[in-house]
């Protein structure tokens, strides 16, 4: 890219007038947040990837896979030992010729004559059995699990609680990964924002830097439709906010980018908790608070309240 011609080259402009060419972004120091694997121990700096613990387990696999091939190709073409057979002979040598063995072929025995194939399908059969035993061993040794590898079927479940005590290893595997990341995504979320106020990037702010934090989503199937339900019985309960309930609804994947929007726009249409409001503190200000809306102008005089505590 250095031998780029420069007076080809066309530089962006800021919006205070400044050419962006050649520009010191007040970066004295090298950009680099580093992820470890896992949590270290006391002397080791990147801690452990999960695949070293089955990485042997892995090239096992791989060479089993290998010999299940070559198992294959003699058990579709099984060798045969021929005893009594009257092969063809060369005609320049007179010597006899190989036996070719495929699709309709015929082989013509003298008196006596015998002829044996070689079953070589038990040992293929083992070798898938083995390779059966690895995935397991790879499951158990990754803390993967079954399910997590796909290898479960879904007729070897009983319900969704056994499914997820099954999945119970990944999530802590999941959970142990997160936690040693989680310090340093803050870190990455810093850097960036230091970079744009360096840069004096248009509309970022200065002064000390909001904690930015990465929020996961499920890493496992959710089932949707109970969570769903479990969210509106006990929001109308009163056990759970409705801010909470729709944290839930955007941690199984429903379609809600923003929490406190959402629960805003839940509330504009909320008329008959605005009444509830309204009958149990008699202030329109709150009511409208509640419903969104801007403060009441002066031609909207207040709910008069009874004895009882209802509107007149």
């Amino acid at each position: 890219m250095y031998n780029l011609p420069a007076d080809r080259a066309s530089y962006r402009v800021r919006a205070d007038g400044e050419v962006l060419q050649g520009l010191d972004l007040h970066v004295d120091f090298l950009p680099v947040v580093h992820l470890t694997n896992s949590i270290p121990d006391t002397g080791e700096h990147w801690g452990q990837p999960v695949i070293s613990r089955v990485m042997q387990t892995l090239d096992e696999i791989a060479a089993t896979d290998t010999d299940s091939s070559g198992a294959s190709a003699t058990t579709g073409l099984p060798l045969l030992a021929v005893s009594g057979a009257r092969a063809q002979k060369d005609r320049a040598t007179g010597q006899p010729l190989p036996i070719e063995v495929k699709a309709g072929s015929v082989i013509s025995l003298g008196e006596g004559g015998s002829m044996t194939a070689l079953d070589t399908s038990p040992q293929l059969r083992e070798l898938r059995e083995r390779t059966d035993h690895l995935l397991d061993r790879l499951a158990g040794n990754s803390r993967l699990t079954s399910s997590g590898l796909g290898t479960l079927q879904p007729s070897q479940v009983p319900s969704g609680y056994a499914l997820a005590l099954a999945l119970g290893p990944l999530d802590s595997l999941v959970g142990e990964m997160r936690l040693a990341r989680a310090h340093k995504y803050e870190l990455l979320f810093k850097l960036v924002g230091r970079l744009f106020q360096a840069g004096r990037a248009e509309g970022w702010p200065e002064g000390e830097l909001p904690a930015a934090g990465l929020v996961w989503g499920p890493h496992v199937p959710t089932d949707r439709t109970a969570t769903l339900d479990e969210v509106v019985k006990a929001v109308e309960a009163g056990v759970l906010s409705l801010e909470t309930g729709v944290r839930m609804l955007a941690g199984v994947g429903y379609p809600i980018e923003d929490a406190v929007e959402e629960v805003r726009r839940i509330r504009q249409a909320s008329f008959e908790a605005a009444a509830r409001l309204a009958d149990a503190t008699g202030d329109n200000e709150a009511v409208r608070s509640f419903l969104g809306l801007g403060p009441a102008g002066p031609q909207l005089p207040k709910v008069p309240q009874s004895a009882a505590g209802q509107p007149v």
